[in-house]
């Protein structure tokens, strides 16, 4: 009997300690979030399905690269158009694509302009009919419309220019209106 006692007592102890909860601990914190919302601009260049295939497409700082060009015979480079002026200069001409966005800001267009990073007295750079020079910065358009516009870069050689190499950098500012 004593063994049966002590059985049922030790039937009794362990579903006391089975059904008692066990008391987790606990902690709490708590963060404080803070932002200042600034409005922006971006500016980025894209190979237009038409034209040249810049290096850096996407990004706001692309490559235009001709490789080797001359007026008279040569390779022109794919969606490359070369124009012959009579004798007195020649052209390459090929689209490229701005893409201008907006966030944060209420602005229903932008100003896009251009200049040239350093002078040039030989070459004459253009996009579309606006010729771009060191001197100060042309505007491109006053009221463009936000997303993707294409725009065509030329630049005319006359045949009195000295063979070598041509590099320059075109400075782009796209300004919310």
């Amino acid at each position: 009997m004593k063994l049966k006692l002590f059985l049922g007592l030790m039937l009794v102890a362990f579903a006391t300690f089975v059904s008692v909860p066990a008391f987790a601990t606990t902690a709490s914190g708590t963060i404080a979030v803070t932002a200042t919302v600034a409005s922006s601009v971006s500016l980025t260049f894209v190979t237009d399905p038409s034209g040249i295939t810049l290096g850096g497409t996407g990004t706001s700082a692309a490559t235009m690269a001709f490789g080797t060009v001359q007026a008279y015979g040569g390779v022109v480079p794919a969606n490359v158009t070369k124009t012959v002026n009579g004798t007195t200069n020649w052209k390459l001409s090929t689209p490229f694509d701005v893409v201008v966005q907006v966030a944060n800001q209420t602005s229903s267009n932008y100003t896009l302009t251009a200049q040239l990073n350093t002078a040039d007295a030989v070459n004459t750079w253009q996009i579309g009919a606006t010729t771009i020079t060191s001197a100060s910065a042309a505007t491109l358009t006053a009221t463009g419309a936000y997303g993707t516009t294409v725009y065509t870069f030329n630049l005319t050689i006359p045949f009195s220019a000295a063979a070598g190499a041509i590099s320059n950098t075109l400075n782009f500012v796209a300004t919310a209106n």
